[in-house]
């Protein structure tokens, strides 16, 4: 009678969460129907489509809108906040566009003890395009 010997491969070893440098997945080349089931394929499938089409929320850009912004009477319209910011940065105009997106939400912003909303930032009033009608009468 012959002597043999189980081997079980140890266990990946990790290390604050994540794998250690050179570890290989189980299913790094291989395809998915190999090892994956397939009602869970055509789950994820399905989830890859609704996102390409409707895109990933949380990634930034995702919900920019187009921005209008106002200065001694003229229009400048812009894609979103944050080109109006690499555009006007470039002119050397001090401006961010978190300050920009606070005028365009008209929110409430404390300072101390007092409460107000912004109503300019970087020396533009600012304002969604769609909302062009309600901020006409600033335009000369």
């Amino acid at each position: 009678m012959e002597n043999y010997e189980l081997h079980i491969a140890d266990p990946p070893i990790r290390k604050n969460g994540c794998f250690q440098k050179g570890h290989i997945p189980f299913n790094k080349g291989v395809q998915m129907k190999k090892w994956m089931d397939g009602r869970k394929i055509k789950k994820v499938l399905k989830c890859l489509e609704l996102g390409r089409k409707s895109g990933n929320q949380d990634l930034a850009g995702s919900n920019k809108k187009e921005i209008v912004g106002i200065k001694d009477g003229k229009l400048t319209a812009f894609k979103s906040a944050v080109d109006a910011e690499k555009i006007l940065r470039a002119k050397g105009v001090r401006i961010s566009a978190r300050n920009i997106n606070c005028v365009c939400n008209e929110k409430l912003q404390t300072f101390g003890k007092y409460q107000y909303v912004r109503k300019r930032a970087g020396g533009y009033s600012w304002f969604f395009s769609v909302e062009i009608e309600k901020y006409k009468h600033l335009v000369d």
